[in-house]
């Protein structure tokens, strides 16, 4: 089965059920204006006019309707056939994809296809639709605002550096330990409604940006402390992307000392 070819067969049908109905619309305004001025005679006609593009908006629904029905979206996501041309969509559109069987992540978004119940959930939000291509695009229009967002590094990393020591406190560790980002993202969003606006996803991505700056931009400007980042084996910690594709896991972050006073 393929989405486009069912989205072909419905947009002429759906172009015949809005004709009819601006036909109604445009002979319902010429029954006021026939009651406002008085003009019975024309109502009549009107009226006649009226009942016959009815019965056509009648027959168009049901060709509608007919070829609504005959796309099995069960058989559609259980077969796999979904799964496919999402993926299709998202090479044709440049957007990169990691996983497999229905769990994907096309970053920083995590996309998983239930089959069973026919849903797809991007960041555990139901998407209400089944067509790959449009799934597809906003995963890509998404990811271009992400990008076109300003994002200043050196409030991020003040902010990002606080929670590590704060991390550091609670576990009973040395500053300097290795932190796992997931704890330290805890910490810098204690608040469950509030990590609601900035989820594990935004997190992600602004350590990806940060991240691709490169160690000169690990440096908190008002301590002068020189932070690093742990990257961790393939499947393992935070998959930050690159602007140019290349893909690091990263895991801890640190303390590497602070300037002299």
């Amino acid at each position: 089965m393929n989405y486009e070819e069912f989205y072909e067969a419905l947009t002429p049908l759906g172009k015949n059920l809005k004709d009819s109905v601006s036909s109604i619309t445009r002979l319902q305004k010429t029954i006021l204006k026939d009651a406002d001025t008085g003009n019975l005679n024309d109502m009549q006609k009107t009226l006649a006019s009226i009942k016959e593009a009815a019965q056509l908006l009648a027959s168009r629904i049901e060709d509608y309707e007919a070829c609504a029905n005959a796309f099995d979206t069960a058989d559609y996501f259980i077969s796999g056939d979904f799964s496919k041309q999402l993926l299709a969509s998202c090479e044709e559109k440049g957007v990169n994809v990691k996983g497999e069987k229905g769990i994907y992540e096309m970053f920083p978004y995590k996309i998983r296809v239930a089959a069973d119940t026919q849903e797809v959930i991007m960041d555990r939000k139901k998407v209400a639709s089944c067509r790959p291509s449009f799934i597809a695009e906003t995963i890509r229009s998404g990811q271009e605002k992400l990008n076109k967002a300003v994002f200043k590094p050196a409030p991020f990393l003040s902010e990002l550096a606080v929670a590590y020591e704060i991390t550091c406190l609670r576990s009973g560790s040395r500053i300097g330990s290795n932190q796992m980002l997931s704890k330290i993202y805890r910490n810098l969003v204690p608040m469950s409604r509030t990590r609601k606006e900035y989820d594990m996803q935004a997190f992600a991505f602004d350590l990806a940006r940060l991240y691709e700056k490169g160690p000169n931009a690990w440096i908190d400007e008002k301590t002068g402390t020189h932070y690093t980042f742990g990257t961790s084996r393939v499947g393992k910690g935070i998959r930050v992307l690159s602007k140019t594709g290349i893909e690091t896991y990263i895991e801890t972050f640190s303390l590497i000392n602070a300037a002299d006073d």
